[in-house]
């Protein structure tokens, strides 16, 4: 395999589309919250992607099926707007492959009319906080201002936004496609439901769409719980370790 392969497996007919991007990322969030939505509103699959600039590596699935790496697109039909996921194992390990993946789905977008673009990722900030995330948004102004009402913070600061939530967003709009980014609050290392929770709920409002939330937020719960347990074991090991140095301390002087 030399170049990527978009290989559509039906082609849907559908009404002024709405592509949502949802890849891994920081805290895995936008994965999360697409894979979430595709799974509630029971989204059928239409095309895989397989690429080389994907990582050499393969995913081994239940009864050790060796499969390679993919990304994929699904659509549900959703009131006014049809919509189309786009999720995947990964992202592009180059910002050829970058470049190369994106363009070659939005190729397939214009093919489809979509219109608008979402993207949805993690905002790194190096703490975990149990307390709502704030979702952070940047795009479109004309999108941005539907999302201001919804407590949506809009980055003001500047900055890089990595990979294809960025990448999307740009290269759409060169095609007169406008798009808007959001982002949860995240540690940025960990698995981190209650932002993608964040993330969907911002995304399912804007869209008018009905979405069970439970399963991500008992996923949330035990996120916590596990993280709790490991800081009062860093805390305990941190004690322990205090007061051996005490002890030594005690015994030169």
């Amino acid at each position: 395999m030399k170049k990527t392969v978009i290989k559509i497996l039906q082609r849907p007919r559908l009404r002024k589309p709405i592509l949502i991007g949802g890849l891994p990322g920081m805290g895995y969030v936008g994965k999360l919250a697409a894979e979430h939505l595709l799974e509630q509103l029971h989204a059928k699959k239409f095309a895989e992607i397989h690429s080389p600039h994907f990582p050499h590596h393969v995913v081994i699935e239940d009864g050790g099926v060796l499969r390679a790496l993919r990304n994929e697109l699904f659509y549900v039909r959703a009131g006014d707007n049809d919509i189309i996921i786009w999720v995947g194992d990964v992202q592009p390990i180059s910002p050829e492959g970058h470049y190369e993946v994106v363009e070659g789905v939005l190729d397939v977008m214009k093919t489809l009319g979509v219109k608008q673009v979402f993207t949805l990722g993690g905002y790194a900030t190096g703490k975990y906080s149990k307390v709502q995330p704030k979702v952070i948004g940047m795009g479109d102004t004309r999108l941005l201002e539907k999302l201001d009402a919804r407590g949506v913070v809009v980055e003001r600061k500047g900055g890089p936004i990595i990979g294809a939530a960025g990448l999307l967003l740009a290269l759409g709009q060169l095609r007169g496609i406008p798009g808007v980014c959001l982002l949860g609050e995240t540690h940025g290392m960990v698995v981190d439901h209650r932002a993608a929770q964040a993330v969907l709920r911002v995304l399912v409002d804007v869209l008018g769409l009905k979405v069970d939330m439970s399963n991500l937020e008992q996923r949330a719960k035990a996120t916590e719980q596990t993280i709790d347990r490991v800081r009062r074991e860093m805390e305990l090991r941190e004690r322990k370790a205090r007061r051996r140095e005490e002890e030594e301390v005690w015994y030169i002087g």
